[in-house]
């Protein structure tokens, strides 16, 4: 009975190096830890632990990790669902030569730094408790524009409300008049700028453009990019969306991130289909 394909499983690797791979762990678990069970917790600290052969990329099974853990293999199995619901890491089935179903590789997705993490909380603007003459100075840059400013609660209200939507405007890179995507390089698909000008700037469309690359280097497609922009623009349409529904934990660029990668390693699989392969199943 043959073993999984290496250069298949080597396919999935998420991270360059380890050190990268532990940075995305610790900076989950800072975010996250508080909603995590402890069996949870060992859950994902096994299949960490046992993702360094393929940076990334666990292929243990269910029953061994409930065996490493201690814990039941439905529990496991829970554990695995609810990692992946908050993005940690993806499930990828995999199938025998008869054609049943095979081991899941465990794959830990891109995440940001704790380094990132706290530097992004702490840029977060607090407008809860403005001091009065805080409030004066944001006023008088953000709404420079009007006539009679005073003292009247409700219009300290007012001024108060527009300071926080351009806060909030400013944050969600909204387009700005200083450049537009003319400026951006010929090598940015044309789509891709039609795809996303509606809701980004220039700088942050070089910015997510430079994460498909990215993506696209490392999963070593054969098809030429240019072949695959519908799947790069489905996965930042899917990236809006789940922005609008504030459904998003991490990052903007960081869930495109993830999105574009587990879409394209599914036609990386596709490529890799003439290469079948067996392993023991759960």
């Amino acid at each position: 009975m043959e073993k999984l394909n290496y250069e298949i499983i080597q396919s999935y690797q998420s991270f360059k190096t380890i050190e990268e791979m532990d940075q995305a762990v610790r900076g989950f678990l800072y975010k996250h830890k508080a909603s995590l069970s402890e069996g949870m917790i060992k859950v994902l600290t096994f299949i960490w632990r046992h993702s360094v052969k393929v940076i990334g990329v666990s292929f243990a099974k269910y029953d061994t990790i409930a065996k490493g853990v201690e814990l039941s293999r439905r529990t496991v199995i829970r554990a695995v669902n609810k990692l992946e619901s908050l993005g940690m890491i993806m499930k990828i089935p995999t199938a025998r030569m008869n054609g049943k179903q095979g081991v899941n590789l465990l794959v830990i997705q891109p995440f940001q730094t704790i380094d990132n993490l706290k530097n992004n909380m702490s840029s977060q603007p607090v407008t809860a408790t403005v001091t009065p003459n805080k409030t004066e100075n944001k006023q008088s840059t953000l709404c420079e524009n009007k006539q009679k400013p005073n003292n009247v609660r409700g219009q300290e209200k007012s001024d108060l409300h527009h300071e926080n939507v351009a806060l909030q405007e400013s944050s969600e890179s909204m387009p700005t008049q200083q450049i537009d995507t003319s400026f951006l390089p010929e090598s940015i698909h044309k789509e891709f700028i039609q795809a996303t000008k509606p809701f980004l700037c220039a700088v942050d469309i070089y910015k997510l453009w430079n994460r498909v690359l990215i993506v696209y280097k490392k999963l070593k497609l054969e098809r030429h990019l240019d072949d695959v922009i519908d799947t790069v623009i489905g996965a930042f349409k899917q990236t809006v969306f789940k922005k609008k529904m504030n459904s998003i934990r991490s990052t903007f660029e960081g869930y495109f991130y993830s999105v574009l990668y587990g879409m394209l390693i599914v036609e990386k699989r596709r490529e890799n289909k003439h290469l079948l392969f067996d392993f023991i199943g759960d």
